[in-house]
């Protein structure tokens, strides 16, 4: 269904989505959500085209995605997604996943920012041809707070690879998830079921580089709730600088 201020489209979970317990991976959920946030802004107009033609980009600056109940393969899943007008220079965008019951199983929050691909400048204020349509404000928010840590562990090396990258030749968004999950250990992500992840992007990582990636298990004195498992990962450039942090937590 289209709409400026709501968009809506339904998947069947595939085989190809899910991990080995027949959960729909983190990742498939990113993935799903910046494919119904594409098919939406291509039908109000906003196509690869007028960016191009604007030398702008949208660059996601935050994001957080819950999971409330199971999704499972062959599921017949219901999107909604909510975009709302910017706050100075931030867009956000809300999806909810529903299943065949009506029931809300998962929600992604995300934060934008417009940018200009000459400059490398965050737009302010959007080209004249791209007058922002939204017209309401945000309603429903996650909290995108993560641990400060200071002393996480090496535990790999991640390289940009060709298959990884998305059009503007930086990691997809997307990727960042399976990235994260797939340096922590079994005992959370096989034999516990992912609740919650927050992924805060810093700086672009680029086809060809590498990622020193960092990780720590956390507890309640970090804010991790009880019988819940939390772990702080973030990945470094050569030169040091964080390319991003994320917080993923398991029950």
């Amino acid at each position: 269904m289209e709409g400026i201020d709501q968009f809506e489209q339904s998947f069947i979970v595939g085989q190809y989505e899910c991990d080995c317990n027949g959960r729909m991976k983190a990742g498939a959920l990113l993935s799903q959500t910046q494919a119904i946030s594409t098919n939406h802004c291509n039908a109000i107009g906003w196509t690869i085209e007028l960016y191009h033609r604007n030398h702008m980009v949208f660059l996601l600056a935050k994001t957080s995605l819950e999971i409330y109940g199971e999704i499972r393969v062959g599921d017949h899943i219901r999107m909604v997604t909510h975009p709302s007008r910017p706050n100075r220079a931030i867009y956000n965008r809300y999806t909810s996943f529903y299943n065949e019951q009506g029931e809300e199983v998962a929600a992604q929050d995300s934060k934008w920012v417009m940018v200009d691909t000459e400059t490398h400048k965050i737009l302010r204020e959007p080209p004249a041809e791209m007058e922002v349509p939204f017209h309401l404000d945000a309603t429903k928010e996650h909290d995108f707070s993560i641990p400060k840590v200071r002393d996480a562990q090496q535990t790999a090396t991640e390289r940009v690879t060709y298959s990884r990258t998305d059009d503007n030749g930086h990691l997809n968004n997307t990727q960042y998830a399976d990235i994260i999950l797939d340096n922590l250990p079994f005992s959370a992500t096989v034999e516990r079921r992912l609740k919650k992840l927050v992924i805060n992007y810093h700086s672009e990582a680029k086809m060809g580089e590498e990622l020193a990636i960092l990780c720590k298990e956390l507890g309640e004195s970090d804010g991790i709730a009880p019988g819940t498992v939390g772990y702080y990962v973030t990945g470094r450039k050569d030169d040091g600088k964080k390319c991003f942090e994320a917080l993923a937590c398991f029950e």
